[in-house]
């Protein structure tokens, strides 16, 4: 999907992108950062449910998900990273919509999920105004506490859940 309007590139990431998806979550507060390794992994094994966005060959956007093994029909969103030049544009919603949309050929689409901490209100934000706007309901509940995380003084984790209330596939809702 390429945008000439504003000349940003959405695509799926390649193991060259590993390094500059890195970097990218560094400067991304409040989000974990993982080894370069892992990006490493997203960008190749895992591509065909991440996200990169591309302005003027620089990673100005990355999401990362994952099928979640227990539920073959839910599409875990594990980080959503937008680079500080493009915050407040509407550019995490866009590779929201870009993952979904990847998802096409995958029989069953049922629910978007993630984790998003309590003091994160732009996530919390992004995934509120993306199930209004698709008319997705959406359920958070506990998951992770802060006791999960041992002495590592990490907030509480709660657990998002987007999905149709007809069960329908989210592709053929969305697009």
């Amino acid at each position: 999907m390429n945008d000439s309007k504003d000349s940003l590139i959405f695509r799926k990431p390649s193991l060259e992108d590993g390094l500059a998806i890195y970097e990218l979550i560094k400067n991304s507060p409040p989000l974990d950062v993982n080894s370069s390794y892992l990006y490493f992994l997203q960008a190749s094994h895992f591509a065909d449910t991440c996200i990169v966005v591309e302005s003027q060959q620089k990673i100005v956007g990355f999401v990362s998900a994952y099928y979640r093994p227990d539920q073959p029909d839910s599409l875990f969103v594990w980080q959503v990273a937008v680079d500080e030049s493009m915050r407040g544009v509407g550019l995490a919603k866009r590779m929201l919509m870009a993952l979904v949309e990847n998802q096409k050929g995958h029989a069953t689409l049922k629910e978007l999920c993630c984790t998003i901490s309590p003091s994160n209100k732009a996530s919390q934000g992004l995934f509120k105004s993306f199930s209004k706007q698709y008319g997705l309901s959406l359920t958070v509940a506990p998951f992770i506490t802060e006791a999960h995380f041992g002495e590592q003084a990490h907030e509480a984790e709660e657990l998002y859940v987007l999905k149709s209330d007809k069960q329908e596939n989210l592709t053929n809702l969305i697009f």
